[in-house]
């Protein structure tokens, strides 16, 4: 199957990462403004201002290779991976960069429908697959009088303890829902399953998400629509999982 371009692969090429102005401009302000680097959701919390700092010089010394060092971005992928969303606005931007970097260098020009990996390597957890096929349906859809929003996906989980991994698949035609969402919902269903182990030290493996159905608007849909839908389709369907300890 032939998938789209990605919408943001052009902020990914040689030229655009020689603009690193952001990176050095999120540095000084961390260093100005210490505050900056509190956790998102602790008024009081503890700082995380030298590890965005260090994680920020490190993506400007890999923004500077080319071509780019692929084992390097997929080694800070998956290190930001579990991490995102606990830090700070900073970091949480970062994470982002790196997540969509990753797609764009290492695997949208091989992808073919499906990725497998592991989330828990090196991470003391109980593991834990799907018991038995749940399935979950994910709508965002609202219309008003500024911005609109469309996002529709349905998804199934199911076990997949014959090859003892993650596997997240994509099985939706291009008329439904456009390809260049793909990297949105997977990313989603990870930070959502990365949220999950961290509010109940539970890690879910050997379990198969498929994409298989879902609708699309074509002037209101956004990448975010479909990232909120992922995420809503997978709690919905969490909620009605029966969980075996691996």
């Amino acid at each position: 199957m032939n998938y789209q371009t990605l919408c943001f692969a052009k902020y990914y090429t040689y030229e655009a990462r020689q603009d690193r102005r952001w990176l050095h401009r999120t540095i000084e302000l961390l260093q100005q403004y210490p505050e900056r680097g509190k956790y998102e959701d602790n008024v009081v919390g503890e700082l995380f201002i030298e590890e965005t700092i260090a994680v920020a010089q490190k993506l400007i010394k890999l923004l500077e290779i080319d071509p780019p060092p692929t084992q390097d971005i997929s080694q800070l992928y998956n290190h930001l991976k579990f991490y995102k969303g606990v830090r700070n606005n900073d970091w949480d931007y970062i994470c982002e960069y790196v997540e969509k970097w990753h797609w764009t260098t290492n695997l949208w020009n091989r992808f073919a429908g499906s990725i497998e990996l592991s989330l828990w390597n090196h991470v003391t957890c109980k593991l834990c697959a799907i018991a038995q096929p749940i399935v979950g349906e994910g709508k965002l859809i609202r219309y008003s009088s500024s911005i609109d929003c469309y996002g529709h996906v349905v998804v199934r989980i199911e076990p997949n303890l014959e090859h003892q991994h993650l596997h997240l698949s994509w099985q939706i035609h291009e008329n439904i829902v456009p390809s260049y969402y793909i990297p949105a919902c997977f990313e989603s269903i990870l930070d959502e399953l990365v949220q999950y182990f961290h509010q109940t030290n539970i890690a879910i493996e050997f379990t198969k998400i498929i994409f298989y159905d879902g609708s699309h608007h074509q002037i209101n849909s956004k990448e975010i629509d479909y990232r909120i839908a992922a995420k809503i389709a997978w709690r919905n369907a969490i909620k009605k999982a029966e969980l075996i300890s691996l």
